[in-house]
């Protein structure tokens, strides 16, 4: 009586453990489901980003299968089906895997997009009459959870390392997840009765790391995994040492159910030792293709750059480090082009200035023998039609010299003699001393100034000779009822004030233009008022930038640093 008593309190017992299990397959399907959701919605938003919408989408694809698997798992136990059923369950569980692992490491995720569509072969281990064929699941068990805990625990690291390379925390706590995963598969590679220590501590870890994941793989997480060799590398070694491994296990368990006599055992041994030697093989000639070829590729490239062939380039072909490198070699080549085109542009601009201030000097002395003569005869002779064509000579003469000083001044050197100023009293003298030009013109002058900006070592006299430069061009392009805004603030230990109008833009045709001495579109002035400008932010370690658009106005940017010694 007591003995059957013991037999029914343990058969109650076991069937509350089975149904916590099935309620921890449930709840992993669940965690996963919501996982992939996300990782598929952030995939749909990513646009024309197909790489990376690729990747993201594995990952979705991943915990598809890991979600469905768990589910089909959950229904096995649920309706007492036969236990063989459940090598479709954890074979898919591994190939789920596989799909995660190609997701966060791959070079080019999207041509592996085929990856999850190999689950429909596994479906046919559904099938009793398949599922019979292969040997009792529990003897057998034990090789495909400790496959499971060897890739999380590839994961694992994967995440590490991308920690490593991106340093942010969130991958630490995936990493995390995984690990929990690898050491529950380990408690479940043991042959251990349920309810036992083991079993509870495989499935209790397994559902804690499934949750981890449900909050640490969020969307900024997904679109910041990124391909790199680093992954591709660990990724490789691990998989290729896990064959020896695979093969000596398989063939323990073999022997548990078919002896296997000495002779075997030495082919065994050899096939093992052939095993490893062919996956080192193919691990060091993987890294050979993968490593050594775009860095020729980037060396070749590098010697005809050297060689002034600036129109090399290396193809990017990897978002990895390569891809990196490749990229931004391409963009060096690219700036040390335009590099190159700028100073063949400033040796001729520094030739037409040595020209500008040899005439300018030479033309100066006759202008002043012209004016001296003009006004003798005007103080000695009378007539008004005299008088009046000396005053066109003297008007004349004025008028070239004011040339000829703005020449010289362009073409001597520019010396800033910075001292501690302040930008914003600067830019209110130059509006106050502009504010009658600007309400006689019908024009609103706006002054937006940050109270709280860095300390600034600058010329005082050059900044305002350029902001009225900045602020006269800008009256002269817009229209009566216009506004002219002048504005500064700090960003990133700079100073940055700039001059914005709603007049009527400037053409892209002769944007390019605008800063090049004597080029103007208005009928005053010399056009060397920008050229001068560009040349003074210069002098102070700083850059003019416009940007504008045609009938909607333009805003001249110049950038200071914070602080000039």
């Amino acid at each position: 009586m007591t003995e059957g008593l013991t037999r029914t309190g343990e058969e109650f017992l076991r069937e509350i453990l089975i149904s916590y299990h099935i309620g921890e397959e449930l709840f992993i399907a669940l965690i996963c489901a919501l996982v992939a959701i996300r990782a598929f919605r952030t995939s749909h938003g990513l646009g024309a980003e197909e790489e990376r919408r690729s990747r993201i989408f594995l990952v979705g694809a991943a915990f598809t299968l890991l979600g469905l698997n768990s589910a089909v798992h959950a229904l096995i136990h649920a309706f007492s089906l036969d236990e063989n059923l459940l090598y479709q369950t954890l074979l898919g569980y591994v190939l789920g895997l596989l799909v995660l692992i190609t997701a966060v490491s791959s070079e080019r995720p999207r041509s592996k997009r085929f990856l999850p569509f190999l689950y429909l072969p596994l479906l046919v281990l559904l099938f009793p009459g398949v599922s019979s064929r292969f040997p009792i699941f529990g003897e057998f068990r034990p090789l495909v959870w400790i496959s499971i805990a060897y890739l999380s625990g590839v994961l694992f690291m994967i995440y590490v390392a991308i920690y490593y390379r991106t340093r942010k925390g969130r991958f630490l706590f995936s990493g995390l997840g995984h690990a929990l995963i690898c050491v529950s598969g380990i408690f479940l590679f043991f042959p251990a009765s349920i309810g036992s220590q083991v079993w509870f501590m495989g499935h209790i870890l397994r559902p804690l790391g499934f949750g981890i994941l449900y909050f640490s793989m969020n969307r900024e997480e997904l679109k910041l995994l990124g391909g790199s060799i680093l992954y591709r590398v660990l990724v490789a070694f691990s998989l290729l040492a896990a064959i020896p491994l695979f093969v000596f296990g398989s063939v323990v368990f073999y022997e548990n159910i078919h002896p296997i006599n000495f002779v075997g055992r030495r082919l065994m041994v050899f096939l093992l030792l052939l095993v490893t030697l062919v996956a080192a093989l193919i691990f060091g000639l993987g890294i050979i293709i993968r490593l050594i070829r775009p860095i020729i590729s980037l060396k070749e490239s590098v010697a005809r750059l050297v060689d002034g062939d600036f129109q090399s380039r290396v193809e990017v072909r990897t978002s990895d480090e390569i891809g990196e490198l490749s990229q931004a070699f391409n963009e060096m080549v690219v700036r040390l082009s335009d590099s190159m085109e700028e100073r063949e542009r400033l040796s001729r601009l520094a030739a037409t200035g040595e020209l500008a201030a040899t005439l300018a000097h030479e033309i100066k002395n006759p202008l002043n023998a012209i004016g001296g003569a003009a006004a003798y005869l005007r103080n000695n002779f009378r007539g008004e039609l005299i008088r009046e064509f000396l005053k066109i000579i003297s008007d004349e003469v004025s008028r070239i010299n004011a040339l000829t000083t703005t020449l010289l001044n362009f073409a001597r050197p520019v010396v800033p003699r910075p001292r501690e100023s302040d930008l914003n009293l600067i830019v209110s003298d130059t509006v106050d001393l502009l504010e009658p030009e600007a309400k006689e013109n019908g024009v609103i002058l706006r002054k937006n100034l940050y109270h709280r900006l860095p300390p600034l070592r600058v010329d005082p006299d050059q900044i305002k000779q350029v902001l009225i430069n900045l602020l006269i061009n800008s009256l002269d392009a817009i229209k009566e009822g216009g506004e002219v805004e002048v504005r500064t603030e700090a960003r990133n230990g700079d100073v940055i004030l700039s001059v914005r109008d709603n007049g009527e833009g400037i053409p892209e045709e002769v944007m390019e233009s605008i800063f090049n001495p004597f080029f103007t579109t208005k009928t005053r002035g010399t056009g060397l008022g920008l050229a001068i400008s560009k040349k003074i932010v210069r002098e102070h370690g700083g850059d003019i930038l416009v940007e504008s658009r045609p009938g909607e106005g333009s805003e001249f940017i110049i950038i200071l640093p914070g602080r000039m010694e």
